[in-house]
């Protein structure tokens, strides 16, 4: 069935989707019981009207059997390489969630079997060279792409922006992040919300963390499992946690802690001249001047609702993958574009060009081919 015919039903056309790489963002969250439904691109394929989901590609065969299982896929729809899958299948949109290093390719590959939206996992891609390609290959194709950043489109988060910009909260002048993971494959989140909020940054300095072995890699919250860690190319850089200070154009500053830890953990702490933020995955908390119930005379900081400062404006009222299904008709450019992932992706190599070479980093003096072995 093509996108432009109507399906079996008679009803309007929907669009065929594929996804490469069936694993934890694909299609296994589905299964967490304490998350939101849907939380995964399966998931949002099977809730979106205007898309079907016809096909998944593995190399994991256990992971593929249970793709198939939760989503009725028949096993003539289930593929070991992603190549064969593209011919056979010729999808409209293709989940591109397999490792990071091989990203480039597959979409490549999607853009050239006719697919025409592409749903891409974050980091965009290992190295600037490799993003300025994509866009390039997007672009050229005349098709349309989307990069997992969900946070910029969150009622929550950008009701944080909307503060920082009308000053709500007086001037903001610091921001410290804190965070469980690699500086590019979980850090990717927190500079794409940091760009968003602050604008161009200037210079970044940074410390890393040592490069840890494979039998190490195993403190990211996760019960302890280990992490399934792409083995990087003789050049590429490992991923890895450190600690950053940026500074932005407007002034402001962002103090940033990231890396292998005994829990999970991604929070922002927004300092401002009349109050304080805390926002993630386990924060929502806004702090404003109040009398102190210490000391006389004096003001500190007391917790207040954060919802009576949110506005129903504050909400992005397109989701994800309508965003992209609405753009791929000529409706708009999407909110989570490859342009905006290419800067998250610039300011997390930044950061590790800054700790690699013990130099402070300017926004002009990133090294365009820096390619790290993200996960």
């Amino acid at each position: 069935m093509s996108v432009n015919s109507p399906d079996e039903s008679g009803d309007a056309p929907r669009y065929r989707a594929a996804i490469i790489g069936t694993g934890r963002i694909a299609s296994l969250l589905e299964r967490d019981p304490l998350r939101p439904k849907p939380q995964t691109h399966a998931g949002h394929y099977r809730a979106q009207p205007a898309t079907t989901l016809v096909a998944g590609c593995d190399l994991d065969a256990g992971r593929l059997a249970m793709f198939g299982e939760d989503w009725g896929i028949p096993a003539e729809h289930l593929y070991s390489d992603y190549h064969s899958m593209l011919r056979r299948e010729r999808p409209d949109i293709v989940s591109i969630c397999a490792y990071t290093p091989d990203r480039l390719a597959m979409c490549r590959a999607a853009l050239e079997t006719g697919a025409r939206g592409l749903w891409i996992e974050k980091a965009v891609a290992c190295s600037m060279e490799q993003a300025r390609e994509l866009d390039r290959l997007v672009r050229d194709a005349g098709a349309t792409a989307i990069v997992d950043h969900p946070r910029r489109a969150q009622a929550r988060y950008r009701a944080v922006g909307r503060w920082i910009r009308e000053q709500t909260f007086g001037s903001l002048e610091a921001i410290h992040v804190l965070f469980s993971g690699q500086l590019i494959h979980t850090g990717t989140h927190a500079w794409d919300m940091l760009l968003d909020w602050c604008g161009p940054w200037t210079r970044v300095d940074a410390t890393l963390d040592a490069d840890l072995g494979e039998a190490e890699r195993s403190a990211d919250g996760r019960g302890g499992a280990p992490h399934e860690f792409f083995v990087p190319a003789a050049e590429a850089i490992r991923d890895r946690g450190g600690r950053a200070r940026i500074v932005f154009a407007g002034g402001v500053e962002a103090f940033v802690s990231g890396g292998a830890k005994g829990y999970f953990v991604f929070q922002f702490d927004l300092v401002f001249s009349r109050g304080r933020v805390r926002i993630g995955n386990d924060a929502w908390e806004v702090c404003t001047p109040a009398e102190s119930p210490r000391y006389s005379g004096f003001l500190e900081l007391a917790a207040t609702d954060p919802e009576q400062f949110v506005s129903p404006a504050d909400g992005y009222p397109t989701p994800m993958l309508a965003d992209l299904v609405l753009a791929m008709q000529g409706g708009h450019a999407p909110l989570q574009s490859v342009v905006s992932a290419m800067a998250a992706l610039e300011l997390g190599i930044a950061i590790i060009q800054a700790g690699l070479t013990a130099t402070t980093v300017t926004a002009a003096a990133v090294d365009p081919t820096l390619t790290i072995g993200s996960v």
